[in-house]
């Protein structure tokens, strides 16, 4: 028998380390609600005053940290929404401001509502039919 072999033949009985396997990282929440079921109000209108300012599918339009702000007492006034905010209470928000929007009559007004309620569903995560 050659060196070679007999190389070769030790090296088959020899136990090899496993090879690691790369950990996926964790999913992300799809939605805010996913993260958590109620929201202090503070704590959500600090999230989507400091998220992102642009307004996708709408040509690049951006909305300034005031008017964020303004718009998240708007849609969630303190009178109205004390303390905390739920999943069922946002949806039923946004679905009023549909309502709102088709009901709107002038055609500028309709698309300031269209652009908050994108803006909205898409920092909630609460898109389609609610």
């Amino acid at each position: 028998m050659a060196i070679p072999e007999i190389k070769k033949n030790l090296g088959e009985g020899r136990l090899k380390k496993p090879e690691k396997q790369p950990t996926p990282p964790p999913p992300k929440p799809k939605t805010l609600f996913e993260e958590k079921k109620v929201w202090p109000r503070k704590e959500l209108s600090r999230r989507i005053t400091k998220a992102s300012p642009y307004i996708f599918g709408i040509g690049g339009a951006m909305y300034s940290r005031q008017e964020r702000k303004k718009m998240v007492e708007k849609v969630w006034p303190s009178q109205r929404f004390k303390s905390h905010i739920s999943e069922t209470e946002a949806k039923k928000r946004l679905r009023e401001l549909r309502e709102e929007e088709y009901r709107a009559p002038a055609s500028a007004k309709k698309k300031e509502i269209r652009r908050q309620r994108f803006f909205l569903e898409r920092e909630t995560g609460l898109k389609g039919k609610y």
